[in-house]
């Protein structure tokens, strides 16, 4: 098993074990309402898999030749109001090929979210726009990337809450001119837990 898988392993061990002992010291009025001005800061790691691959003309490739990797980020909201929040967030992951390489994807964008719930748990919906860089075997290319997301959180007091959401992550890597024949649009599934401080 490489480095990084081993890596990636004891980081989202880690998390769930800070979620496994938050749950037991969470109390019945640990969450506020979230209202305008509300601002938080969330930090997440977890599991990259690869989903499908199109080609230049919209065909699936057959076989994409990559393998699951990891996911980490970090993010930031501001609540326009009770349930929407914009933001942004600056990212990494990686998966790698059935030849020994690597793909790192290093994505930055706005987002956007609708939140809701009850006292104690908060679930949200959320869609986020921006520019991707992306490097294999030393070669790089920037482009645009999209996600959508749905997540669920716990609070654990009025400051901190814990949780896990899910991403699809839509991935073009676009050329230009005579290398426009090289033009792909991937798609990763993105599970990761997280914690994210509010103030």
């Amino acid at each position: 098993m490489s480095r990084k898988c081993i890596a990636s392993f004891v980081l989202i061990a880690s998390l769930c074990v800070v979620v496994a002992s938050a749950q037991e010291t969470a109390t019945a009025s640990s969450a506020p309402a979230a209202r305008k001005g509300d601002q938080s800061i969330t930090i997440i790691g977890g599991g990259f898999i690869p989903l499908f691959v199109l080609d230049n003309t919209g065909t699936p490739v057959a076989t994409p030749n990559m393998s699951p990797g990891a996911a980490f980020g970090l993010q930031y909201r501001y609540m326009l109001g009770k349930h929407f929040g914009i933001g942004g967030s600056i990212a990494g992951s990686y998966v790698t090929t059935i030849g020994g390489g690597t793909l790192f994807l290093a994505p930055i964008g706005l987002s956007a979210a609708w939140v809701g719930g009850t006292e104690l748990l908060e679930f949200e919906g959320s869609t986020e726009l921006g520019m991707n860089i992306m490097r294999l075997y030393g070669n790089g290319i920037i482009s645009p990337y999209a996600k959508l997301g749905i997540g669920l959180s716990r609070y654990i007091n009025s400051s901190w809450s814990i949780g896990a959401k899910m991403n699809w992550w839509f991935v073009p890597e676009l050329h230009i001119g005579t290398y426009s024949n090289l033009n792909s649009f991937a798609n990763f599934l993105e599970f990761s837990v997280g914690a994210t401080y509010h103030f």
